[in-house]
């Protein structure tokens, strides 16, 4: 059922360009969201009364779990050619070991936040310094990673964290808020992280974007089957009039 009517709203909505340049759905420089890292800022619905300050028909678009290589390469091309700038959420293990593709989305232009160090399935679920430690050193890895990039490149990396499987505490809550961090999470979740099929992954992407009219969506970008309709995904969207936006540290004002 999912699939069909995934199926039904792609067939119904009039083509659009393959490209940014030259079609008046999109625009070459998205705006730029301002979210507070200062005073214990947290954003997403799933896990918070509020979100970022996003208009009608306005979708941020978020990625978790990478650098993943050859797919999160993958998600960046097809990013590119609609000229949407994501957040990457981004877990410090797969930094490690992949470095030059954590450049790579910098240079892109996309925002870089981070995920925890291992992923864990549960942070406060470990002991409050371990916790704690999953999210100082997932930020030192990226912070690591973008060494050799340009000082714009290593700007990228906000003071955003978002709780592996969305799942936080009070206390942890209260800790990021003291270091400065935001929380971030979702209020949209195409459950891309199960074992659902491209089609049906599509349809729910839809369908929840539709029924709350935008908001943060969360996407895992290692995961081939959402790869394999995330064009189709976006040209969707374009065509129903949403717009993406991309979320930034707010400037500090000036003294």
């Amino acid at each position: 059922m999912l699939a069909w009517i995934g199926a039904m709203m792609l067939a119904t909505a009039p083509a659009a360009a393959a490209t940014c340049q030259g079609n008046p759905l999109l625009a070459a420089a998205p705006r730029q969201v301002p979210v507070q890292t200062a005073g214990g800022t947290r954003i997403g619905t799933i896990s918070y009364p509020a979100t970022a300050p996003l208009a009608d028909r306005e979708v941020a678009l978020t990625f978790d779990d990478g650098p993943d290589g050859e797919h999160t390469r993958q998600v960046l091309e097809i990013l590119e050619r609609h000229c949407v700038r994501a957040t990457f959420f981004l877990v410090g293990q797969e930094v490690h070991d992949d470095p030059d593709t954590v450049r790579a989305i910098a240079a892109a232009g996309h925002t870089l936040g981070a995920h925890s160090q291992t992923h864990p399935d549960s942070l406060p679920a470990l002991p409050a310094e371990l916790a704690r430690r999953e999210v100082t050193d997932s930020f030192a890895e990226i912070r690591a990673a973008l060494a050799p990039a340009s000082a714009q490149d290593q700007g990228r990396l906000q003071h955003f964290f978002r709780f592996p499987s969305l799942i936080h505490s009070p206390e942890l809550d209260a800790w990021l808020a003291e270091q400065g961090y935001a929380a971030v999470s979702a209020d949209l979740d195409a459950d891309d992280w199960s074992d659902l099929g491209s089609e049906d992954i599509l349809a729910r992407a839809i369908l929840r974007t539709d029924a709350r009219r935008g908001g943060i969506l969360l996407l895992h970008d290692y995961n081939p089957e959402m790869i394999a309709v995330l064009d189709r995904l976006l040209l969707a969207l374009e065509n129903r009039g949403y717009h993406f936006v991309q979320l930034v540290e707010a400037k500090a004002p000036a003294s």
